[in-house]
């Protein structure tokens, strides 16, 4: 399970935040990329598996929409 915070547009993954930058939607995962000044990479976060802000995220579109009405 990815428990994950998403806080004044940066999301904390593993500890770190990230700005969040493209994403897509394949089946239930969504493709997202992370960066900040010195990383810039992808993650695959699976709906039923990802928790948002102490919430679980039931589908690719609801960890979508999460972000972008957080």
């Amino acid at each position: 399970m990815e428990e994950l915070t998403y806080l004044d547009n940066q999301l904390n993954y593993r500890g770190q935040f990230y700005q969040v930058g493209d994403s897509m939607i394949m089946d239930d995962a969504v493709f997202l990329n992370l960066f900040d000044t010195e990383n810039n990479f992808k993650v695959i976060l699976v709906a039923n598996q990802t928790t948002i802000n102490g919430v679980i995220q039931t589908t690719a579109q609801m960890i979508i929409d999460t972000l972008n009405n957080a």
